[in-house]
């Protein structure tokens, strides 16, 4: 119970200092509303999908334990796909952001996005680790990891061409 009252306080608290942090930046540094508003929806966006992250990481450790105890069955062995690839949804999220930027040269394109598609792939390694370990196979992951990519790439070059152009 004091555990829920600390963070019911913790969130109030946080919410207050949002809202003066955005008074001030209206007031001071003439910010407009509207870029201020947009600023604490991605916080929130951004926030929900490492919620649901860390949400995917703890039930793969618990598909982890259950290996441990009582084996896996195929039914399970998808669930651990899916967790494994949703662990990874902050990067889908940032791979998304970055296509968005509106670049219209494919070889500046390819010298921003693809470094960023680089970087993603240290996460995914070690979450390809522990689907490997799960289930003594890499190739669903790979191959969904790189469909994943595309399209969240594919997703960002639309909604850059349809916002931009």
């Amino acid at each position: 119970m004091k555990r829920a009252v600390g963070n019911v306080l913790i969130y109030i608290l946080s919410l207050i200092a949002a809202i003066i942090f955005g008074f001030l930046y209206i007031k001071v540094f003439k910010f407009s509303l509207v870029v201020i508003a947009a600023f604490f929806v991605f916080l929130a966006v951004y926030a929900s999908f490492i919620a649901f992250g860390w949400k995917s990481m703890q039930k793969l450790n618990a598909y982890e334990q259950r290996l441990i105890h009582f084996g896996l069955n195929k039914e399970d062995e998808r669930k651990v796909l899916f967790y494994s690839l949703s662990a990874l949804s902050p990067m889908w999220l940032c791979i998304f952001l970055v296509s968005c930027i509106p670049l219209f040269t494919n070889g500046v394109w390819m010298v921003t996005i693809f470094p960023c598609i680089f970087l993603s792939c240290m996460p995914a390694a070690t979450v390809l680790e522990e689907y490997y370990g799960l289930t003594r196979k890499k190739l669903p992951f790979v191959l969904l990891f790189v469909l994943f990519a595309v399209i969240c790439c594919l997703l960002g070059i639309a909604v850059s061409n349809l916002v931009f152009n």
